[in-house]
């Protein structure tokens, strides 16, 4: 027997709702500030893959841009040299028809050189010019000399000029041999132009790039680091990829988040850099305040933590009084509760077998087919109807009797009728769709709802009812078909109990003419049916 001085003194020993509560509550509460940081750094990440994939988008269609207009240029270039003065060596006028092709191009002078470099016309030069060698480099010339195709031909600057010129050039062939090259020359303003044409956020830098590594336009500061070579993360990653993203500085040496993507001719890259402050200072902010947040969650958490501990001491120690009065087999009563929980649990006390006594009243299976029974069919009838009438979809019901099973019954016994009665719940479930609701509503009575179906849907399931129904059944001497009767909603009744009355004397209809057909209450004396019909026979259930 269990000493109640010794249970008293162990239950003295557990920890009190109260204290549980308050230590859950801290528990649960506590990690918020390392939620809100790991939240608010994942918030970090998430922002600076988005600007990744922001720059990376924009360095693309820069790229593609600056080579549009490259292949404009190398147009204008190639339709030059056929021009027919070359063909002549009619250099001067040649140099005019550069002056005239520098008005409807977007450069910003033309020059014709030999292949050792020599000037013999430039758009921007008097002809004759002098014969001094141009500033391009070797390395240059040579490339023009190896090349059938566009040449970069990088930047250059002349005493004429004074400023730094992007020559882009083809080589000229003259019956066979590579006589001149003809160059086109940008100052790298037009290509700051061309990459400011783009929207880019606050503190966003673009600069485009030759093959060298070396910027050849600047979205800011150009004159400062045009000609310059790119940083040397960039310049090494442009270098191994066609694009990329990294974290890189500026010329300024600003700390920033790159990406970069080549033109699909190789001739160019194009590099956005983003400003990683921005990003690191939305970061700290977060934390700040999600630490904030933090502190603050938890000091409500343990205040509210001890103002619900107490009342819910209070609402369980209310039931102790009931419970041991029902150990008892005493009459009780269990004072309201403000929770749900504490009054669910009185509400158990006082209606335990009342609850099970009405879970047993309300099964809703016909326990030897497994169909819907009567309770069930008139809740799912009723909601569909419901909801045909506020959306006006069809229904048609279905009222089934097994022709012949009382002879089924009377001559091989009622195990012969129930395998029947299986049997036919099998057919009739494989006949109708998902969505439809069949029901046994007591002896060799069917129901069937038909959600969404007019009048000829009804006809045509009821034929393949009939048609399975008639199948010869396994071991049964009689033969067994159905009768069927048909409501259509809303033509028949905008109610189930009106449904089923017209139903019941359409059914009693294909009975007169001869069973195993169907009849539809519109077509059939089931507009006033028999008296007794089965439609009003259990009016409780249809309320």
């Amino acid at each position: 027997m269990t000493n109640p001085h010794r249970s008293a003194a162990s239950a003295g020993r557990l920890p009190s709702i109260r204290r549980a509560l308050l230590l859950l509550g801290i528990a649960c509460t506590a990690p918020t500030i390392f939620v809100a940081a790991g939240a608010a750094y994942e918030d970090f990440l998430l922002r600076k893959e988005r600007v990744y994939e922001a720059a990376l988008a924009s360095a693309r269609s820069l790229a593609g841009e600056l080579e549009r207009e490259l292949r404009g240029v190398e147009t204008g270039l190639r339709i030059l040299a056929t021009e027919d003065e070359l063909e002549r060596g009619a250099l001067p006028a040649f140099h005019r028809r550069l002056g005239d092709a520098l008005r409807l191009q977007n450069v910003d002078g033309y020059m014709l050189l030999d292949p050792k470099g020599v000037p013999l016309a430039d758009s921007g030069m008097p002809n004759p010019g002098p014969a001094i060698r141009s500033a391009l480099s070797d390395a240059a010339l040579a490339k023009m000399g190896r090349s059938r195709d566009i040449v970069m031909a990088g930047l250059f600057s002349t005493a004429l000029h004074n400023e730094p010129m992007l020559a882009i050039g083809i080589p000229v062939e003259i019956r066979g041999e590579v006589r001149y090259g003809l160059y086109a020359q940008i100052r790298p303003q037009r290509i700051g132009q061309a990459l400011r044409r783009q929207a880019m956020p606050d503190g966003w830098v673009a600069a485009a790039l030759d093959d060298d590594g070396l910027i050849v336009g600047r979205t800011r500061e150009e004159s400062r680091y045009v000609g310059q070579h790119a940083v040397p993360s960039l310049a090494a990653a442009a270098a191994r990829e066609r694009e990329g993203t990294l974290r890189s500085e500026t010329k300024e040496g600003i700390p920033v988040l790159t990406a970069f993507s080549r033109s699909r001719d190789g001739r160019w890259t194009v590099a956005v850099g983003a400003p990683l402050s921005a990003l690191t200072a939305d970061l700290w902010r977060s934390l700040i305040w999600g630490a904030c947040a933090g502190l603050t969650i938890i000091a409500a958490g343990i205040w509210a933590a001890y103002r619900l501990a107490t009342r819910i001491e209070h609402a369980v120690a209310a039931l102790v009084p009931p419970a041991i009065a029902l150990g008892r087999g005493e009459a009780i009563d269990v004072p309201e509760s403000r929770y749900s929980e504490t009054a669910m649990l009185g509400r158990s006390l006082l209606h335990a077998s009342r609850m099970l006594s009405q879970a047993r009243r309300q099964a809703y299976h016909d326990p030897l087919t497994s169909l819907s029974n009567r309770l069930l069919f008139c809740e799912l009838a009723a909601r569909a109807l419901a909801a045909g009438e506020r959306s006006a979809r069809p229904a048609a019901l279905l009222a089934l009797d097994l022709d012949h099973f009382k002879a089924v019954n009377d001559t091989q016994g009622h195990s012969s009728g129930d395998l029947v009665l299986k049997i036919a719940a099998e057919r009739m479930s494989a006949a109708l769709r998902a969505t439809d609701i069949v029901a046994r509503f007591g002896g060799d009575e069917f129901v069937v709802l038909l959600d969404g179906a007019d009048a000829d849907t009804a006809r045509d399931v009821a034929r393949k009812l009939n048609q399975a129904l008639a199948e010869p059944y396994p071991g049964i001497l009689a033969s067994v078909t159905a009768s069927i009767g048909i409501a259509c909603f809303p033509r028949d009744g905008r109610h189930l109990e009106a449904l089923l009355a017209q139903a019941d004397g359409a059914l009693y209809a294909a009975k007169a003419a001869g069973r195993n057909r169907y009849e539809m209450a519109s077509s059939s004396s089931a507009t006033n049916p028999t008296p007794g019909a089965r439609a009003v026979r259990e009016p409780a259930a249809l309320s």
